[in-house]
């Protein structure tokens, strides 16, 4: 028997949960690395704007996930169906 798929909620719950562990190994030296460099971003250091942008970007990343998770109606269950007689 073929398990039931988990719900949007529970998978907006698990990627909220992992967003934090991949912005820190986004932030790791093999990754933070390949920006420190002495290239410039319109005068700002590219190591500067990589740190900045992610850090932005997971913001915005987990601000959406905030909306997806709190929003009742969304994941609200559907009510039974009455129309059908029964029990």
């Amino acid at each position: 028997m073929r398990p039931s798929s988990p719900s949007v909620a529970a998978k907006y719950r698990d990627a909220a949960f992992l967003l934090p562990l991949a912005g820190l190994f986004l932030l790791m030296p093999p990754f933070i690395d390949l920006f420190a460099v002495h290239e410039t971003l319109f005068g700002i250091p590219l190591i500067v704007a990589y740190v900045f942008g992610l850090w932005t970007a997971m913001i915005l990343v987990a601000f959406w996930f905030s909306h997806r998770l709190s929003d009742p109606e969304h994941h609200a269950p559907s009510p039974p169906d009455t129309s059908s007689p029964g029990r």
